[in-house]
């Protein structure tokens, strides 16, 4: 924008430099006609400005819109703010360049230039080679924190002023405070932790607080399965000895379970072996019903047409 006013010799109205021409109480000829084409500049270089820039910024030229001079001044104001935030992110863009990919050297140095000359505009009048030290060395302090510094380094480009010196002061201030907390309150990673778990619901008996790994419930009837199942093959050894009966003929669905101690029917699967249906409470268990009529052949080998709910199951 700068080179556009200046080719369209609009430079020095919208930088200052040129000032409107002074009348006198009784308006010459000569001064009428230098106020009118000073004036026909300005109007000229306001809507070029007004024009090219977004929708988003003609906010700030609110009442001013007829002022090149103000307009430019408060573009500058709300995008080139000479503060200590606004200088340490300039140098961290700078420090942050790389090489792209197919991306040519020249290019590269471009771009340095570029973030150069950012920072060069940001700097005050007053700024010398030791103060460039002073600020590289806060730089170096503030991009050496991890991510859970965040928060403060937001804080420290707050300040008014972000010398190393004030830089310094802050992380012993920081320092100090984290002790503080750490001496203070010890069993802060215990309520933690605890909030954490009560959080938590157990799959097995869909109470909150604890997980399936810990459940006293999950334990007791795991530690019944195992039981029932040693129980199971001992029946099976039992049945083995003895000699075959009517009842052993039709299968060991209906024989009764001479198990001491059954399986808990809110937390297992009470399932038998040659049984055309097993039972189970937990209905979100078992997926894929579906109706399958089979012939069923009775004790004295008649068959009859029945039915069965048959599923392909997924625990």
């Amino acid at each position: 924008m700068e080179a556009w006013f200046r080719a369209q010799v609009l430079w020095r109205i919208v930088s200052g430099m040129s000032k409107p021409p002074t009348v006198s109480a009784t308006h010459t000829e000569g001064e009428e006609d230098k106020l009118e084409a000073w004036q026909l500049k300005a109007d000229k270089a306001a809507g070029i400005m007004w024009l090219m820039v977004d929708n988003t910024q003609r906010v700030h030229f609110r009442g001013i819109k007829n002022d090149p001079l103000k307009m430019w001044g408060a573009l500058k104001e709300v995008h080139m703010q000479k503060r200590p935030e606004t200088r340490f992110n300039a140098y961290d863009d700078l420090f942050s360049i790389r090489i792209c990919k197919e991306e040519d050297l020249q290019s590269l140095i471009n771009r340095v230039d570029d973030s150069l000359h950012r920072i060069r505009d940001l700097r005050s009048t007053a700024f010398t080679l030791d103060k460039l030290d002073d600020k590289l060395g806060a730089m170096a302090l503030i991009r050496a924190l991890a991510e859970d510094y965040n928060s403060f380094v937001s804080s420290l480009l707050l300040k008014d002023n972000l010398d190393k010196a004030a830089v310094q002061i802050a992380f012993v201030l920081e320092d100090n405070q984290c002790r503080h907390c750490q001496e203070e309150s010890p069993a802060i990673g215990t309520a933690l932790a605890t909030s954490s778990s009560s959080s938590t619901t157990c799959a097995f008996c869909g109470l909150s607080g604890h997980a399936q790994d810990v459940c006293r419930q999950y334990a007791r009837a795991k530690d019944q399965v195992g039981k029932n199942r040693n129980n199971r093959k001992k029946d099976k050894a039992n049945a083995a000895q003895t000699p075959e009966t009517p009842s052993e003929f039709a299968g060991n669905a209906s024989a009764p379970s001479t198990s001491p101690s059954p399986i808990p029917p809110n937390f297992d699967w009470l399932a038998d072996t040659g049984a055309t249906s097993h039972m189970t409470p937990h209905r979100h268990w078992v997926r894929n019903y579906s109706p399958l009529r089979i012939p069923i052949r009775l004790i004295a080998s008649s068959i009859r047409q029945g039915w069965a709910l048959w599923s392909l199951t997924q625990l």
